[in-house]
């Protein structure tokens, strides 16, 4: 069996032609490499776990190509390589495949989110946590997703579990970004304020600006320079922000700059 953090890391450190020129984003990981891989690993007759998740992946593969309203459970199958009658040996019924493929797109979602690559720099550590988040965001699959939940949300007979995957997902990536805020309130690098509130204007800047036109509506936002160079934009405004005294000086005596390009 293919374990998923095997497969988030695989898709990380593996540095191919060819997958490089499947990721869709200049340097997040590929949502749609690790959907591929588990769709695609071979399963012996009695392995269970392996063929649940390539029905899994089936299903994320499906709403990336016609939606979650367009999704067609023959499609579904025929994707994994099995009949309709195989698919629902394995699933009671079509909410369950749902809420099953819904959680294992917000695990992966999850994983792609909290994998930034780490830097000795505080300043550039910060910086491509905040790129990634951007990188992750700006991909097809993972906005697929988030659009099928909201959908999800709207049954009466899902909403409970679809609600309770979100919070897990939620809850998984807001403690991956105040653990790394405390780290540098812990270093004295930056004056803890209200934690939430921090967050929010690291993330929700990052997140205004990639889903906004997706799910508000906003227009289509294109960076003057490059994503990065934004992700830096608004590192240095936080810091402003947030910067204690220690910061400035170990700033100015280690001449730290924000240009990681």
């Amino acid at each position: 069996m293919m374990v998923l953090s095997q497969v988030i890391a695989g898709v990380k450190y593996r540095g191919t032609d060819m997958e490089a020129q499947q990721k869709p984003t200049e340097g997040g990981q590929s949502f749609e490499l690790i959907v591929k891989r588990l769709l695609t690993a071979p399963a012996r007759r009695h392995d269970l776990a392996t063929r649940t998740n390539r029905v899994l992946a089936s299903v994320l593969q499906e709403w990336h190509e016609v939606g979650y309203v367009n999704a067609q459970i023959h499609r579904i199958a025929n994707r994994a390589g099995m009949s309709t009658a195989t698919l629902y040996r394995l699933f009671p019924d079509k909410n369950a495949i749902n809420c099953d493929a819904l959680k294992l797109g917000n695990d992966i979602m999850v994983g792609l989110l909290t994998k930034a690559q780490s830097h000795p720099n505080p300043i550039h550590r910060l910086t491509e946590i905040v790129f990634n988040h951007a990188e992750t965001l700006r991909q097809d699959y993972v906005r697929e997703l988030l659009l099928s939940q909201s959908l999800m949300l709207l049954e009466p007979d899902i909403q409970d579990r679809v609600r309770d995957i979100a919070r897990e997902g939620q809850a998984g990536v807001k403690q991956f970004w105040q653990n790394n805020l405390q780290e540098l309130v812990t270093q004295g690098l930056i004056r803890l304020d209200d934690i939430d509130w921090q967050e929010c204007r690291l993330k929700g800047a990052v997140e205004a600006r990639t889903l906004g036109r997706f799910f508000w509506g906003y227009p289509d936002y294109l960076p003057e320079i490059s994503w990065r160079s934004d992700a830096q934009s608004i590192v240095e405004d936080f810091f402003k922000l947030y910067g204690t005294t220690k910061f400035h000086t170990m700033s100015l005596t280690y001449n730290w700059d924000w240009k990681t390009e």
